[in-house]
């Protein structure tokens, strides 16, 4: 069973994540903060991660950085889908340069959200960026 890290700060928003990634299939875990998501990655070893850019303590971009330079190649590599309120062309940009498999904007569709999740767990994902965070 794969399993899919949901990093988000808003209980209700986590919650309908973490539910219908359940009932397509998927094992779950959640993070509400920054801190508390890179120590479930080390710990829940997940497959695919869900991430909200706005977090207390560390940000979606500072919990991506860390991925992204993670010295074992598993976790540097790791897919990851970004879920943000934000919204622009360049941050667009700089999320695939990131290594960004794809960004939903808030409000999304779950429905939308588990087409991806698994098309993105179904294909091989690029991890040769030109420049990682």
């Amino acid at each position: 069973m794969k399993r899919i890290l949901v990093i988000e700060d808003e209980l209700h928003i986590s919650q309908l994540i973490a539910y219908n990634l359940a009932e397509a299939g998927y094992q779950t875990a959640t993070a509400f903060d920054g801190a508390e998501a890179l120590a479930q990655i080390e710990h829940f070893a997940p497959h695919l991660i869900t991430l909200d850019l706005l977090l207390p303590l560390r940000s979606g971009w500072e919990v991506l950085g860390s991925i992204r330079k993670h010295p074992r190649q598993q976790i540097a590599t790791l897919p990851v889908i970004v879920l943000s309120a934000l919204r622009s062309p360049q941050l667009q940009a700089d999320l695939r340069h990131s290594g960004v498999e794809h960004c939903l904007g808030k409000p999304f569709s779950v429905t939308e959200l588990c087409f991806l999740v698994r098309s993105t767990l179904d294909k091989p994902h690029d991890t040769n960026w030109a420049n990682p965070l």
